[in-house]
């Protein structure tokens, strides 16, 4: 008979193809980022630090990391008197294993009247803790020309 159980869960174990753990991590991904938009858009910094790990850093461009909850939640604070209006992603890919994944995507920024005044892309690294998952390492860049580098 334990055999029998055996081998039932080695079928059940084989049918939960990495595929399917993909699609479920990509879905569970873009929902974590609907929810910084939303988070983003109500101008609430707390919301938005509580989407990255304990442990988490930002490397934004033009600064040191921004290592913790705490300091992220400073940092986007500071974003968000600037008065933007919205953040915008697109997740162009995603590739999950067990607890870890990383993300590529665009971003857009814009003023709360609807302009945009940036555009770019960002990577993130994630971090799956208790079956959640967790921004861990976040870095973007604009794509936006310079004036003075449009001349080059």
């Amino acid at each position: 008979m334990s055999r029998f159980f055996a081998l039932l869960l080695l079928l059940i174990v084989a049918s939960c193809s990495p595929k399917q753990d993909s699609q479920a991590s990509y879905e569970q991904i873009v929902g974590v980022e609907q929810a910084f938009m939303t988070a983003f858009q109500a101008a609430d910094a707390t919301a938005i630090a509580e989407l990255y790990s304990e442990e988490a850093q930002l490397l934004p461009s033009n600064r040191d990391f921004v290592s913790g909850r705490h300091n992220i939640k400073l940092f986007w604070q500071g974003l968000l008197q600037l008065g933007i209006g919205a953040v915008k992603l697109e997740t162009i890919e995603v590739d999950a294993s067990h607890d870890q994944a990383y993300e590529v995507g665009r971003y857009t920024i814009h003023t709360p009247d609807g302009e945009m005044i940036d555009y770019g892309k960002y990577i993130v690294v994630w971090k799956k803790q208790e079956a959640h998952w967790f921004l861990h390492r976040h870095i973007w860049t604009t794509s936006m020309i310079k004036a003075h580098e449009s001349r080059i």
